[in-house]
């Protein structure tokens, strides 16, 4: 005989729900809705056979017969009628469980932290429109310069955020790092600059030239550092941003070493140039508070933003 399982409380919680409303359970229920095996399987788009194997199963799993054939139709026993009414239970509770986390989903904020470069030049692969989660999720986003997106993992505002990697043992030692891409800053100068015109420029040649950097310290070192390891004697000058170093080489303040991003829809009236045996690059990733688990939500997000950005940053 088939047991009397008191599923009533036992099936509020979703993940049991889950697990009871197997495809047998589902192929029952259909089968007691249309009938005969051959209209069931019509309906579930497979085949007469799986029907039949499902009910065999199902039957031996809970030891009890559950139909009876009845000329071209099938007839529930008094076991199957009582597995049927608990079946349909835990179906109802599973797309219950469905609708209330979409909901959930939904309703739940992700705030994100990026840094205002990565918030001016990839805006697009960040915010992806056919992306389901960026269609669904609102988003509070807020863009910020490097210390201060440091600071706010340290204060734990924020679970995660984007941004480029430093030798900063403070991140490198505090947080979990997802590298997303590594870009190449390339030097930048006038079109009638003197070494507009050479094939091939080599760190020597930048000898006494006024270096534009941004007013970033990380940045700043990090673009110092390799050049002061050329032991090449230059003059630095500070400034806020890229956009503001843009105009200045422009007007003919100096030359400066920006990321490759900049430079795609090209800049009026100024010349891109490699420098030989001279590299600088910097990696752009996600840091995670390890102390704060990220939501579903969050997850999903940032599952996209890896997939996204490593894609249309190679």
């Amino acid at each position: 005989m088939c047991s009397n399982i008191d599923i009533d409380n036992q099936y509020q919680l979703y993940g049991e729900a889950v697990y009871m409303i197997s495809d047998k359970y589902k192929t029952f229920i259909a089968l007691e809705q249309n009938k005969t095996f051959t209209e069931t399987a019509e309906k579930l788009y497979c085949s007469q056979p799986t029907v039949t194997q499902h009910i065999k199963q199902l039957e031996i799993e809970l030891n009890c017969q559950l139909i009876n054939r009845r000329k071209n139709q099938v007839e529930l026993t008094e076991q199957g009628k009582i597995v049927l009414h608990y079946a349909k239970q835990v179906k109802r509770l599973e797309s219950k469980m469905q609708s209330d986390l979409n909901e959930s989903l939904q309703e739940q904020n992700t705030t994100l932290y990026i840094s205002q470069y990565i918030a001016n030049y990839f805006f697009c692969e960040l915010f992806d429109v056919e992306n389901m989660m960026c269609k669904h999720c609102p988003y509070e986003i807020n863009s910020h310069c490097y210390d201060d997106l440091k600071q706010c993992l340290l204060e734990k505002k924020t679970k995660f955020t984007i941004m480029p990697i430093y030798d900063d043992h403070t991140v490198l030692n505090n947080f979990d790092i997802d590298i997303l891409f590594e870009e190449e800053f390339v030097l930048v100068m006038p079109q009638n600059h003197p070494l507009a015109s050479r094939q091939i420029i080599y760190a020597r040649d930048l000898r006494n030239l006024p270096i534009l950097l941004p007013q970033s310290f990380y940045l700043n070192q990090h673009i110092k550092q390799a050049i002061d390891q050329k032991n090449v004697t230059v003059y630095y000058m500070q400034m806020t941003n890229f956009e503001l170093i843009v105009k200045a080489i422009q007007h003919q303040f100096g030359v400066s070493f920006l990321p490759s991003k900049l430079l795609e829809k090209g800049l009026e009236g100024l010349t891109v140039k490699k420098v030989k045996g001279l590299t600088i690059k910097r990696k752009i990733g996600i840091v995670y508070n390890r102390e704060q688990p990220l939501s579903i939500a969050e997850k999903s997000f940032c599952n996209h933003l890896g997939k996204n950005l490593k894609l249309k940053s190679s």
